[in-house]
């Protein structure tokens, strides 16, 4: 070991004494109260950066939005800004005060501003909510007691936020796939206060993954399917190449697939809905046992080997419920599409099932979780897409995504020889 990893270690070992001989010297009081003040001082710089964001919110809200010129005649307009102040947590803190003058020649004054010099602003139980959360995950929280702090209304944040996702849904539905091979496709739907969202997920010959679209209905009906994926087809989605579909078992779902790709669609069902629906047909004693058979079969590399697994669990099946084995039965062999293409087991991980946008409707279940009111219109959308492009963010590429290449090639041969 050389001599200066042995002195680092020393040392460290040094500050480590050092540090535990002043905790222990210290009241437990005084510790706290350092932890807090740094808190404190965090909780401060948050608060002036939310209250910065509010005051450009007021400023659009008058001017309309920087460097975009609107058929309405504005009645204000931006002319700069000077040094300003805000009071946070009892003590003053800087923040640019921009301006804003009528055309009139009269300055407007700022309500958000007037709020911001209130001393009662983040005082008390306020102050002591944000400490308590300050280091959670989810700082919406947090910004939302800020608001709260500052005297904001609930609801010129709501419709500020009905304003942002209009905007976003409309980018949503608009986005163009030109020029993108998408090798896979996934259709999923979940319900949300008896309304059915129907999710589209592309994954790309680079194994990326996006969310194409997105469809309110009352259930997963062939004409509400059809018009999603007519949708993707006018924004360049490719409909004229093989292209891999992961469905559930919704007869409408594939009625609508093969009315929009013909003979270029094919199909994999997916086998954890598989596996789930044949579930509900026994006690959760067989389930194990289920579980067992099924996971050896979809684990097979050998296609012929695999469907004679399937068929021996189907007849394992009849003598324990016939609607079990009739429901493992209808399918079974689009079970094992990826199998009979021969597709690298890592990759047919990510594609025997659609998981990926199950997972991400879950994001979107924790934020409307505390909904108690579901309004007519375009609510559900505005909650899902924002959900949605949140996890779209967070996408990684496929696992396995390097076998995408033999998957194409195995795609063309099966769609010539059909």
């Amino acid at each position: 070991m050389r001599k200066y990893q042995k002195w680092s270690s020393a040392a460290s070992r040094n500050v480590r004494s050092a540090g535990q001989q002043i905790l222990a010297a210290l009241d437990q009081r005084q510790v706290q109260g350092f932890l807090k003040e740094g808190l404190h001082n965090l909780v401060v710089e948050i608060g002036r950066v939310v209250a910065a964001g509010l005051l450009q919110d007021e400023v659009e809200q008058l001017c309309g939005g920087r460097y975009v010129h609107g058929p309405e005649k504005r009645v204000a307009r931006r002319h700069g800004g000077q040094r300003g102040w805000a009071m946070l947590a009892g003590q003053k803190v800087r923040l640019a005060r921009p301006r804003v003058r009528h055309t009139d020649g009269d300055e407007a004054q700022l309500a958000v501003y007037r709020l911001l010099q209130n001393s009662d602003n983040l005082r008390g139980a306020v102050l002591r909510r944000i400490l308590h959360g300050v280091s959670a995950r989810n700082y919406e929280q947090v910004v939302e007691k800020i608001r709260g702090g500052f005297g904001v209304k609930r609801s010129s944040v709501s419709r500020h936020y009905v304003r942002v996702m209009a905007d976003r849904i409309r980018e949503f539905c608009e986005r163009r796939w030109d020029g993108v091979r998408f090798v896979a496709i996934m259709i999923d739907g979940k319900s949300f206060a008896r309304e059915m969202m129907i999710a589209v997920l592309g994954v790309t010959v680079t194994g990326e993954k996006h969310m194409l679209g997105l469809r309110q209905g009352a259930s997963e009906n062939s004409q509400v399917c059809k018009e999603l994926l007519e949708s993707l087809r006018e924004r360049g989605v490719r409909t004229d190449v093989p292209t891999l579909f992961v469905l559930d078992g919704a007869k409408a779902l594939r009625a609508a697939v093969e009315s929009v790709w013909g003979r270029n669609a094919l199909i994999q069902r997916c086998q954890v809905h598989k596996q789930r629906n044949v579930k509900e047909h026994l006690a959760k004693g067989y389930w194990p046992e289920l579980s067992r058979r099924l996971g050896e079969a979809y684990g097979e590399t050998d296609y012929d080997r695999a469907l004679v697994l399937l068929k021996k669990a189907a007849v394992w099946l009849k003598g324990i419920n016939p609607d079990a084995a009739a429901s493992l039965r209808e399918g079974m062999e689009e079970t094992l599409t990826l199998v009979r293409l021969g597709v690298h087991a890592n990759l047919r991980k990510t594609l025997a099932s659609t998981n990926v946008i199950e997972s991400a409707f879950s994001v979107v279940e924790q934020v409307t979780g505390r909904v108690k009111r579901w309004r007519p219109g375009d609510m559900r959308w505005r909650w899902c897409v924002a959900g949605l492009l949140h996890v779209e963010q967070r996408f990684r590429r496929v696992a396995g995504y390097r076998h995408i290449v033999a998957l194409l090639a195995a795609l063309e041969r099966a769609v010539s020889q059909a």
